[in-house]
């Protein structure tokens, strides 16, 4: 017999993407902290309405006042909510997160008990990239990076054609983006260390590729109030020409922080980046969509 748990939740009018939890202050809080803002009023607004929510209770939020249903088939849903008190222990409520890229598919939970994080998972619906991803965290945690930090892998599972991927929570309270070229660039240079350290290289790869993040942008790039990065999303991670994660990290920077851009990128990390990025871009996608304005922005890059 399952427990149950509440699915009573508010969905913002601005992004609705997310479903908050209205079980609790606390959960409220956990549930905004979820959307991931990189400039500066937006994360000050996020802020703002944490500090708030906090105080007062999730009645002051805006949005519609609904439950979610599942996102996925009924009987699949029952066997993950099964696993994941296997893994994460008891919890009575969940903020949900669906995807707003066109381009990508699948959903994220942020399970709660008594308002605090006790597990965070991800649903897709490529199992291989699931198992990937898992295995990929664990060699990142296991390395104990001293540049960033990285939640701890806690488990996988598939069923019926749907996966999913499961950490320890980060923290819930808002997260800032990172900002600085010079951390930018040593995070990457230890991510690349790392994962060539575990990584299985396939047999077409250049000698000279690296492993990379593989979306190595403001959004996945988070800051703690102590300054900590956490680097989270790393589905994306292969082996790629050196630099990639660079590259894209400038050029997302450019598009939303307005730094500079790079003076120059290499042939081969110029086309890497274009492939990824067309592969992600749907056709439903407009000329002011981010893949589309990082496409046009890549093309004014020298290359060498």
């Amino acid at each position: 017999m399952t427990t149950g748990f509440s699915r009573e939740s508010i969905r913002f009018p601005a992004f609705q993407h997310i479903w908050v939890p209205r079980s609790s202050r606390r959960a409220a809080g956990a549930g905004i902290s979820m959307y991931s803002p990189c400039v500066a009023p937006a994360i000050l607004a996020q802020r703002t309405l944490y500090v708030a929510v906090r105080l007062l209770g999730p009645k002051i939020l805006p949005g519609r006042r609904e439950s979610w249903s599942e996102p996925i088939e009924a009987d699949v849903w029952q066997t993950f909510v099964d696993e994941w008190r296997d893994s994460f222990g008891p919890w009575d409520s969940a903020a949900l997160y669906r995807r707003p890229q066109l381009g990508r598919t699948g959903c994220t939970l942020l399970l709660l008990r008594r308002g605090r994080g006790v597990g965070f998972v991800r649903i897709s619906p490529d199992s291989a990239r699931v198992a990937r991803e898992f295995s990929v965290m664990k060699g990142v945690h296991a390395a104990r990076p001293s540049t960033f930090a990285i939640a701890r892998p806690v488990g996988c599972g598939t069923e019926a054609g749907w996966s999913w991927v499961g950490t320890e929570s980060v923290p819930n309270y808002p997260l800032g983006a990172l900002r600085r070229h010079s951390v930018r660039h040593a995070v990457a240079e230890e991510i690349s260390a790392i994962l060539d350290g575990f990584l299985a290289r396939p047999a077409d790869a250049p000698s000279n590729w690296r492993g990379s993040h593989g979306d190595f942008a403001p959004w996945n790039l988070r800051t703690e109030l102590s300054g900590r990065v956490r680097v989270i999303d790393w589905e994306d991670a292969a082996f790629a020409p050196a630099n990639v994660d660079l590259l894209y990290g400038d050029l997302t920077s450019h598009l939303t922080f307005g730094t500079p851009l790079p003076p120059l990128a290499s042939v081969d990390s110029a086309r890497w980046m274009a492939e990824v990025v067309r592969r992600r871009l749907a056709p439903e996608e407009g000329a002011n969509s981010i893949n589309s304005r990082l496409l046009e922005l890549l093309a004014t890059v020298p290359v060498a």
